[in-house]
This record gives C-alpha cells, sequence and structure tokens, in this order.
C-alpha cells in the first residue's frame, strides 16, 4: 500500500545508492471534479519524470500501476545562456497544463513580467524566477514562496508538465463521439447531469488546452498507456508479498467496478469510466513478460509468475539500538568476526 511503498522508498534511496522515484496513485480517476486537489497527481508526475529521465529503482503501491499513465510526459529544461522562443513560452506552459497568474502563489503556475518569467515547477520544493535578455535566459533563481527570499542562483531547472493529459484532433472528435453514444445509452434519471458533464467538456476540449479535471476522459486517448509500456524490457520487478497484492489488486479493481457502476446510475460516470484502471488479468499477464522476484514471509504460490529456484532464509527482527551503544559495539564486533 502507499504508507509500506513510502517507508520502503526511505530506506532503499537512503541505502542503494541509486536514483530512486516513488510512484503513488492520483486521489481520484472516475468522478470529473474542475477542482481537485493536486498534490497527489504532481507527486506522480514528479517520479513519472524520474522514470523517464533514468531513475533506476521505482518504488510503487498496487493502486498505482493499475492505473493508466501519459506515454511521453513533456518537460521543459532552462539553462543559463541558452535560448528559447520566450514569446512562445506562456503558451507552451499552458499546453503543459500550469495556469498564468498574476503572481505565483501554488505549484502549477507562472506569471510573465518583462523579461521576468516566475515559475512555480511541480517537481520543486520552491517557485524560480528566471531572468531572460531577449531570448536568453540570464540567470535562474529560485526563491522562498513564503518571504520572498532569494535562494541560492542555479545553472538550470527542470519543469515537469502540471498534467498526465494531452489530445489532439483525432482524441477530441473520439472523446465527443464515445461521449455522445454513452449519453443516448444513459438512464434517464441520469441524464441530466451526464448531459452537464458532456457539454463542459465538450467545452473545454474546443478550447485547445489541457484542463483541470481532463483526466476523466483518459481511456479514450492516444497518449494513454498501461505501466508496461513504460518499463525496459530488462525491468527486474520485484513484488513484496505476492498474496497481498495480489488481495489489494483484486480488492481495488472489485472497488472500482461498483463504483463505476453507481456513479453511472448518477450521471457521474460513463462506461469507459471502468477503462481508468487496469484488471487483474491484463496487470498479471504483463508482469510474466518481464524477469520477477519475490520476497514472501510463507513459501506460498507466487501468484505472478513461476519461478525457477526458491531460497529460504532464517532471519530474525533486528534490534532497536537507541540509548544501547554498548549492544551495538558487541554486535558489530561478532558480525565481522563471523564475516
Amino acid at each position: 500500500d502507499g504508507v509500506s511503498a513510502a517507508k520502503a522508498y526511505k530506506s532503499i534511496s537512503a541505502l542503494s545508492g541509486k536514483s530512486c522515484a516513488l510512484l503513488n496513485a492520483k486521489d481520484e480517476v472516475i468522478l470529473y471534479k474542475d477542482a481537485l486537489s493536486k498534490d497527489a497527481l504532481y507527486k506522480r508526475l514528479t517520479a513519472l519524470h524520474l522514470m523517464q529521465t533514468g531513475a533506476q529503482i521505482v518504488i510503487a503501491d498496487v493502486e498505482s500501476i493499475m492505473q493508466l499513465f501519459p506515454v511521453k510526459l513533456d518537460s521543459i529544461c532552462f539553462e543559463a545562456g541558452r535560448e528559447y522562443d520566450y514569446s512562445g513560452l506562456p503558451q507552451k506552459l499552458v499546453q503543459m497544463g500550469y495556469t498564468r497568474e498574476y503572481s505565483v502563489d501554488s505549484k502549477g503556475s507562472f506569471a510573465v513580467r518583462g523579461d521576468i518569467l516566475d515559475l512555480f515547477p511541480i517537481n520543486c520544493d520552491n517557485p524560480v524566477r528566471i531572468d531572460f535578455f531577449g531570448d536568453t535566459v540570464e540567470k535562474i533563481r529560485p526563491y522562498d514562496s513564503s518571504s520572498g527570499e532569494r535562494l541560492e542562483e542555479v545553472n538550470s531547472i527542470s519543469v515537469v508538465a502540471a498534467t498526465d493529459v494531452k489530445f489532439n484532433l483525432e482524441d477530441v472528435r473520439a472523446v465527443k463521439t464515445e461521449i455522445s453514444s454513452c449519453l443516448k445509452n444513459s438512464p434517464s434519471e441520469a441524464l441530466r447531469r451526464a448531459r452537464a458533464i458532456a457539454d463542459e467538456i465538450f467545452m473545454k476540449l474546443d478550447a485547445g488546452a489541457p484542463f483541470a479535471g481532463s483526466s476523466f476522459v483518459m481511456p479514450l486517448l492516444s497518449c494513454a498507456c498501461t505501466v508496461f509500456d513504460l518499463l525496459d524490457k530488462d525491468t527486474l520487478i520485484i513484488f513484496d508479498e505476492c498474496k497481498l497484492i495480489n488481495d489489494a489488486m483484486n480488492g481495488i479493481y472489485k472497488e472500482h467496478t461498483q463504483r463505476v457502476q453507481e456513479l453511472k446510475k448518477a450521471g457521474e460516470a460513463f462506461s469507459f469510466s471502468l477503462g481508468q484502471m487496469v484488471n487483474p488479468e491484463t496487470l498479471t499477464s504483463g508482469f510474466k513478460k518481464f524477469r520477477c522476484l519475490a520476497l514472501q514471509t510463507f513459501t506460498t504460490s507466487t501468484q505472478f509468475f513461476l519461478p525457477l529456484k526458491t531460497y529460504n532464509f532464517i532471519s530474525s527482527p533486528a534490534p532497536s539500538y537507541l540509548n544501547a551503544m554498548s549492544q551495538l559495539i558487541t554486535d558489530l564486533k561478532s558480525w565481522l568476526a563471523n564475516g
């Protein structure tokens, strides 16, 4: 689950010495919501960017890999001394899901004043001020969003897209056709709400830029894929307790299916909403295309693959050495003596 994945991430990133990413699930994938907390989405997109740029280890909970992914996540790398189309940057940032504001107060927003671009990348803890001279970046300086205090200047910064949705004209046509078909088959008591959602989505699709709640139509977009489309063929998948993972996977999908059915009756979801999550059969089949290893407390079925070898280890919990330095020294001597 998400809590144990976060704990594992802290340990693995600290001890492995490798580039790690923590992949989390989006908060909501069924309901169409214009105003939704984007913290979970931004963390997910940051992890996806790390995966694209060479993260060696990805730690994920079950739900996060059952959700859909974008085939390619856009990003811009600003470097001091490089030239960019400054006049075209606002439109580019809007296409990447950023909103233009008078002042930059939250992640995913930007402001333009003369030759200065203030920007709060979703993958950064602080906003940055980028000074341009014409089309050339002169300097990049992060600053504290609360106090406005200037922080140490940096030579470059990567800005990750603030949305996992990207659509073209064919996608717009496909979405309109599918939603129109769904409206024809909607129960009469749900039609009013379903039509209101459809009208709002159509209007925003015609505007041509990503919008809040656009992931509602992700199953219909050509940019959508599964986690397996993003993994290198030499990826090693390590399962932590296969039975628990299998139980969680089936439970999550069952709940997802039931929610879609209930929300369809209220006009809050459409038939394609079921495709927001990969079903357990597809996920299990996908695992089998990669090298797999499982860690389990008991010698039971690995559920997702047929192991070539099984190793049994005798282990005991590590003691707590808090305020017990002498015990730590004794144990260290013992371990060194035993090799």
